[in-house]
């Protein structure tokens, strides 16, 4: 299955990194890729939008798999014949920060060739929230 990651070190300990992910009613003021709406507990299906650059912002309604304060939020989602997980996982380091990683499995029929072709672009919008969460916590901390 495809996957795309990106990652970024953030100096804020994970309980503000874990603050600002989760406080989705925040996002516009520095989240450029995602907006949600709806509970952030397992089992729960949110509202969310993704506005990868270069791409049409799609609408899509992905199911809380996991939730983890601290450590990982996991949701599953389906669209356009794709299914996905997108894992966002806090990893603290040793200097008292956190590393921020954000990955994206597909599994489909056509997911490789659609992956590589979009590739760089979600990255791109990938490294674009990282770079905003790592702002935004860095204010908070």
């Amino acid at each position: 299955m495809p996957e795309i990651s990106a990652s970024v070190e953030v100096p804020a300990p994970p309980a503000v990194v874990w603050e600002v992910l989760t406080d989705t009613d925040a996002y516009p003021r520095w989240n450029t890729l995602l907006t949600v709406s709806g509970d952030l507990e397992a089992g729960e299906t949110v509202a969310a939008r993704l506005s990868v650059p270069g791409l049409p912002t799609v609408s899509f309604s992905p199911t809380i798999t996991a939730v983890e304060p601290e450590r990982e939020l996991r949701w599953e989602s389906s669209l356009l014949g794709f299914d996905a997980e997108h894992v966002f996982r806090l990893e603290p380091t040793d200097d008292g920060g956190t590393r921020f990683v954000q990955t994206e499995t597909v599994d489909g029929p056509l997911a490789g060739r659609v992956v590589g072709r979009l590739d760089r672009r979600l990255r791109r919008g990938f490294e674009q929230m990282n770079v905003g969460l790592r702002r935004r916590a860095t204010e908070l901390a």
